[in-house]
């Protein structure tokens, strides 16, 4: 969502400029993150800021990220910065999604637009902010200048893939012993094979967090590759191949991690565990914790069964490696001198 509302605030600004731009060349799109120690909240506040900033960096714009979880302070801060020019990107709807605001008024009440919203609407501020830019912890917002700079250089995007999937940092704030790229692929590939860590709300959020931002994420870097943005274009073809492929295979982990099938009925969910080969599958709201065939597990998300087969942890497996072997197919494109399309 912060990487929808940069964009919003761009096109604000009269900057059209793609989301997959955005996302593969901040190096968004290979900052695949997994911890063991870590919150998921805090994977997902600390760890996309320095992308986020790095995003706004490549168009010529100053960005802010700041932390204020008194609610009064963190509104007046914000009509002030919008009095005077700059646009603020925060979570300001109703339903946690992340907008641009463009104006505070003295009661809080402020005007905002979204990546699905391009109209502005009223948002009430009064009680604070909900959740963070990026991510869920309250009170973390962003500050953009209003007025553009003139742009650096394009990246190179091998050498920053590169980086980020196999080699030391590059200018984004490591979150302790977190690991990027293919060493937290390759753990949570071993978490998914274990029976009890699925039962885990903490780990089976980690795990969605990491198969979802690598679809999102390379579906990214696919589309960039294949469209005339690109980099070299005997490059780009290769490398289109490959994250199409993390993309690919990144989308069915997910969906057999948290299958959404089921949700609408108890005749869904019947018909879903019997005809899909996932493990986890989200639960209608009317159905007991003793009315499914398998442990319940609470989320964030909401409820969900897991239905554990013998066949069912096998294929989940080998979809786990098969996203691991295409990060590392990836990272030995990005890593060779020899790419032919």
């Amino acid at each position: 969502m912060a990487f929808h509302a940069l964009r919003a605030a761009l096109a604000a600004q009269a900057m059209d400029v793609s989301l997959e731009t955005l996302v593969t060349c901040s190096g968004e799109a290979f900052a695949l993150v997994w911890s063991d120690q870590r919150r998921a909240t805090e994977l997902q506040v600390q760890r996309p800021v320095a992308t986020l900033e790095r995003a706004a960096a490549l168009v010529g714009v100053r960005l802010e990220v700041r932390a204020d979880p008194d609610p009064a302070r963190s509104i007046e801060r914000l009509r002030w910065h919008t009095a005077n020019g700059r646009l603020a990107l925060a979570s300001c709807f109703k339903d946690g999604c992340v907008g641009v605001i463009a104006s505070v008024g003295a009661a809080g009440r402020g005007q905002a637009v979204r990546s699905d919203q391009p109209t502005p609407v009223h948002v009430d501020l009064a009680g604070g902010l909900r959740a963070g830019i990026p991510g869920e912890e309250p009170g973390v917002y962003a500050l953009l200048d209003a007025v553009a700079e003139s742009a650096p250089p394009a990246p190179d995007v091998r050498a920053l893939a590169r980086a980020m999937l196999r080699g030391p940092d590059v200018g984004i704030a490591q979150i302790n012993d977190v690991a990027f790229g293919q060493a937290a692929i390759t753990a949570a590939t071993e978490a998914s094979g274990h029976e009890d860590l699925l039962r885990d709300p903490t780990t089976l959020t980690r795990l969605l967090l990491i198969a979802e931002q690598a679809e999102f994420g390379f579906g990214c870097a696919e589309r960039w590759f294949a469209s005339s943005e690109g980099v070299d274009t005997r490059d780009a073809a290769a490398l289109a191949r490959r994250a199409r492929s993390v993309r690919a295979s990144a989308g069915e982990w997910a969906e057999r991690l948290w299958d959404r099938n089921g949700q609408a009925s108890p005749a869904a969910l019947g018909r879903a565990v019997m005809g899909r080969k996932s493990v986890v599958f989200a639960m209608p709201e009317q159905l007991g914790d003793d009315d499914v065939p398998g442990p319940v597990v609470h989320t964030a998300r909401g409820r969900a069964v897991i239905v554990d087969t013998r066949g069912r942890r096998e294929a989940l497996a080998r979809l786990a490696k098969g996203v691991e072997n295409a990060v590392a197919a990836f990272g030995a494109d990005v890593a060779s001198d020899d790419l032919k399309a």
